[in-house]
């Protein structure tokens, strides 16, 4: 998936193999759906260096309220972080809304 293009609102199915880095610990997040709820854009203005892609299921292993069930994905190559972008790139974009 090209992550350049995402917008809020896309909707994204993650791949088998995919893990949210949560904190110090990873959870399995593997084939679940989602949405773009929010970026975060660099000090400078000028590109985006997150993106959160709210769950739309709970998962036992994610807890996350504190962040409205969300993934943060870092965007940059520095991984200040979050959850590797390797990971949402893996994902599918799809056309359905939620």
């Amino acid at each position: 998936m090209n992550i350049n293009n995402l917008k809020i609102g896309d909707r994204v199915k993650f791949a088998p193999n995919t893990f949210a880095q949560v904190t110090n610990y990873e959870t399995d997040i593997s084939n679940q759906f989602g949405t773009v709820v929010n970026f975060t854009i660099s000090h400078d203005g000028t590109y985006d260096t997150h993106v959160w892609i709210e769950l739309d299921e709970r998962n036992e292993h994610f807890d996350c309220d504190e962040w409205g069930n969300a993934v943060q994905f870092n965007l940059t190559d520095d991984m200040d972080g979050g959850t590797s972008v390797d990971y949402l790139k893996k994902a599918t974009l799809l056309k359905e809304v939620k």
